[in-house]
């Protein structure tokens, strides 16, 4: 059986992945687990992977975590100052173990960001520098780029309040600003099918978008025609909008409000042992800078040819979330 790892198994990413080939495909899964806790809990949830707790920002726990692999799909913690070197680490391990005598290593897929190209986003700039480390690799590699989550926007916990007010992952800026978006399901396939069809998509870069730009405001309003009330979208400081995504990172805050009160928890994943939160809320700060000027923009033909179908739009994820 071929050895799959996968990191950061317990976000958001792979939780809609990990299904797709968790006993369906000719994959036996290794999950890096960060913590005990962690490790329990994906134990539980997926009994007949191999989970093993690794630290990435350690390059001999990346390759005891890679040895005897056949794939690896990455995943780096958003906004961690060690990112790039957690990034690094998987790679030369993976270097490492495909150039072992006996090796069966043939993959890396690295789930990047659209636009790795606006270096004034210290995550995107991260992100950068390890593609650039994985091109000068000697592996078969394959590069995810996918735009902000859809999911992102609680659409059926809104559902649940008389009047809502919604602070969510990406209010973070000027909801009037356009950012294509992806649905976590497309993500999902597009991987699978690169880590199952492997070979036909050695040396790719995709960027994965599943709509054309859409502004927080429009997005919302969609939102509110499908459950008949009027949501509220304020404009964040810069100092509030970084709290806010330290807090839905850190504290696993959802964002969704009744006035003051926080009447949901989504438990977005955080990152784990980051020593510098100085440098975390650098990016935070960067990142509300950018996007109260600019967004990601990008186009789904890629996302679309991938997956064999129609990208997810709005109205349709809309409608998912809110059937449960």
């Amino acid at each position: 059986m071929q050895i799959l790892v996968i990191t950061c198994p317990s976000g958001k990413q792979c939780s809609h992945l990990i299904p797709l080939l968790y006993n369906e495909s000719k994959f036996k899964l290794r999950l890096a687990a960060h913590t005990p806790e962690s490790a329990s809990r994906l134990q539980t949830t997926y009994p007949e992977a191999e989970v093993q707790i690794c630290d990435t920002t350690c390059l001999a726990e990346c390759r005891k975590l890679l040895s005897n692999a056949t794939s690896v799909y990455h995943v780096g913690p958003s906004l961690h100052s060690r990112e790039m070197e957690i990034g690094i680490n998987m790679i030369d391990a993976a270097v490492a173990e495909s150039q072992k005598p006996d090796t069966s290593f043939k993959h890396f897929v690295y789930s990047s960001v659209l636009g790795t190209q606006h270096r004034n986003l210290i995550q995107h700039d991260h992100k950068s520098r390890v593609e650039e480390r994985l091109l000068l690799s000697p592996l078969n590699f394959t590069i995810l780029q996918p735009t902000n989550f859809m999911d992102a926007y609680p659409a059926a916990d809104l559902a649940k309040i008389e009047s809502p007010s919604i602070k969510y992952a990406w209010n973070i800026f000027n909801p009037h600003v356009a950012n294509s978006l992806v649905a976590l399901r497309d993500l999902a396939e597009a991987g699978a099918r690169v880590l199952n069809e492997r070979e036909v998509h050695y040396f790719a870069q995709y960027p994965l978008c599943s709509t054309f730009p859409v502004s927080d405001v429009d997005f919302v309003d969609v939102i509110g025609d499908y459950i008949g009330k009027k949501i509220e979208v304020p404009t964040p400081t810069l100092e509030e909008g970084a709290s806010k995504v330290l807090r839905l990172l850190y504290a696993g805050e959802s964002g969704v409000y009744s006035g003051d009160h926080v009447v949901s928890d989504l438990r977005w994943p955080a990152a784990k042992g980051d020593l510098r939160p100085d440098i975390t809320r650098d990016e935070a700060e960067r990142l509300v800078l950018f996007y109260n000027r600019r967004g990601l923009k990008g186009n789904p033909r890629v996302l679309r040819w991938l997956i064999g179908r129609e990208p997810t739009t709005v109205a349709e994820w809309v409608k998912i979330q809110l059937a449960g």
